[in-house]
């Protein structure tokens, strides 16, 4: 038996199976999507054979397809059948309802190299969509003493390709916050866009790591003291503030673009005029490296 017979054999065999696993609801048809992230084995498995088929060393070449069936039958067991029961809402979009128990949002959201957009609810405490190209990551939410935490990751162990049907245009996550309760936000990722629209949500801290990508956010005056933590390695940030509002910079890495805007040192940074006085006020600290910083005025 030749290796190529061998493996057509077993991959038909494979298909057929887990067809059947698809028809009995014991497996989920997005399994074929996800094992469309393998697809780089079928070039190994067909370079293993064209090495090893007529060499001493032929029970490699056997190896090849018993690999690809292995990766089937290992995707299978991952996917398992938990999605074929849940609603297409449930499996490409999350949302939680607003609750006057809570008095505060903890969220942190790992976005990878996906762009982000951030903006308000008007309906709900927090919801997410994702785009038809990327994938759903792990949702970890839970409510204690007043405080809803909320964790996005990109890398976590369950994999599930989102194919929403979602009609004009979306960047790969979309993520929003009611403007009743005071938010706490963390964001990370690398290579990617993030916008954060947060002039009518009433944030209270936000940090923001992007290497290599753009960070742009819009802050209001909700909160009487709004504390930022911006950075990444070659990132580009713009910032836009209400008029009239504090601002107090710490540290000196951006002295010379920060005296430009007319802010005074003082106390190991800088800050703006009558900034004890304002009704708003905004400390920032950004890390060193920043490819490009700019603060406007609204």
């Amino acid at each position: 038996m030749t290796p190529s017979r061998l493996g057509w054999g077993l991959l038909l065999i494979t298909a057929g199976v887990m067809l059947l696993l698809n028809q009995s609801g014991h497996l989920d048809w997005d399994y074929w999507l996800d094992l469309l992230e393998w697809w780089p084995l079928i070039l190994i498995a067909i370079g293993l054979e064209k090495i090893f088929s007529k060499t001493k060393l032929k029970f490699i070449s056997y190896l090849a397809p018993l690999t690809l069936v292995a990766a089937m039958v290992w995707v299978a067991v991952d996917v398992g059948p938990d999605r074929w029961s849940r609603s297409f809402t449930e499996r490409y979009n999350w949302k939680t309802e607003l609750d006057k128990s809570v008095e505060k949002i903890d969220a942190v959201i790992d976005h990878g190299r996906r762009d982000l957009t951030v903006s308000r609810s008007g309906i709900n405490l927090a919801s997410v969509k994702f785009d038809r190209a990327t994938r759903k990551p792990d949702i970890d939410f839970k409510k204690s003493d007043g405080i809803a935490e909320l964790k996005i990751s990109s890398t976590g162990e369950r994999r599930s390709p989102i194919i929403i049907s979602g009609r004009g245009y979306y960047r790969d996550w979309r993520a929003s916050f009611t403007d009743e309760v005071p938010l706490q936000l963390k964001c990370t990722g690398y290579e990617s866009d993030v916008d954060l629209n947060l002039e009518m949500i009433p944030v209270e801290m936000l940090t923001v790591d992007n290497d290599d990508g753009n960070i742009y956010m819009k802050i209001g005056s909700r909160t009487a003291l709004v504390k930022v933590h911006a950075g990444g390695d070659n990132a580009d940030v713009r910032i836009r503030l209400p008029e009239g509002c504090g601002v107090k910079i710490e540290g000196s890495e951006y002295e010379s673009y920060l005296k430009a805007l007319e802010l005074v040192e003082s106390e190991g940074g800088f800050v703006s005029e009558g900034f004890g006085e304002a009704d708003t006020k905004v400390s920032f600290y950004f890390e060193k490296g920043l490819q490009h910083l700019s603060i406007t005025y609204y």
